[in-house]
């Protein structure tokens, strides 16, 4: 590669961090660097997560009526879950085009695909620098689950993992998506934010 400075110079590919920059190259930056991504957090350390979702306790109303909610309630904690992209691709490649493709009509570029906790499980890692990201990652999927046990029910996976996380590497949000989870969100029963809190394990 050729440096701002004009020094023609190379790096091993091991050094590279491709996702990041697919996605500098989608967004046409050329050598301009947005401010928040000269710094970096690095390895996040892994975090413990409520057994039971935020949303059974925390709403706007709950608070406005008892604002000690927060000190009032004893958290219980478990360790993140094993919901982690493998080295193994998902069983039936079937799966994994269907789920692809519609990932590419909808604009969800950055991701990784592999098999799940389970085996019949598929798991999703996408990158997500913002909200609005992370909220199109979480319809999308889905959205996808959703139309793949429409088409054939006998073929989709029995639950979708999704795991979503930062160019810095910092997690953005893990969920394990039941058809019951993937139809709430895609009939709009719930707003996507509500999904969110409501489901999240981190």
């Amino acid at each position: 590669m050729v440096l701002v400075t004009g020094v023609l110079t190379s790096y091993p590919v091991s050094h590279v961090d491709l996702i990041e920059t697919e996605r500098y190259n989608q967004q046409g930056l050329g050598s301009a660097l947005l401010i928040e991504e000269l710094s970096f957090a690095g390895t996040p350390v892994p975090t413990v997560t409520p057994k039971i979702p935020l949303g059974t306790y925390v709403s706007l109303e709950a608070m406005q009526k008892n604002p000690e909610l927060g000190t009032t309630i004893v958290p219980t904690y478990t360790p993140t879950p094993g919901i982690r992209l493998h080295t193994y691709p998902y069983h039936d490649e079937r799966v994994t085009r269907a789920f692809e493709k519609i990932f590419n009509d909808e604009k969800l570029y950055l991701y990784h695909t592999s098999a799940g906790t389970s085996q019949d499980y598929f798991f999703i890692q996408a990158v997500t620098d913002s909200e609005d990201e992370v909220f199109h990652a979480l319809r999308t999927v889905c959205q996808a689950y959703y139309l793949i046990r429409k088409a054939d029910e006998t073929v989709a996976p029995g639950a979708v993992e999704l795991q979503m996380i930062q160019t810095s590497r910092k997690p953005a949000g893990t969920f394990r998506i039941t058809p019951e989870l993937a139809n709430m969100l895609v009939s709009k029963e719930v707003t996507v934010q509500q999904f969110y809190i409501k489901n999240v394990i981190f």
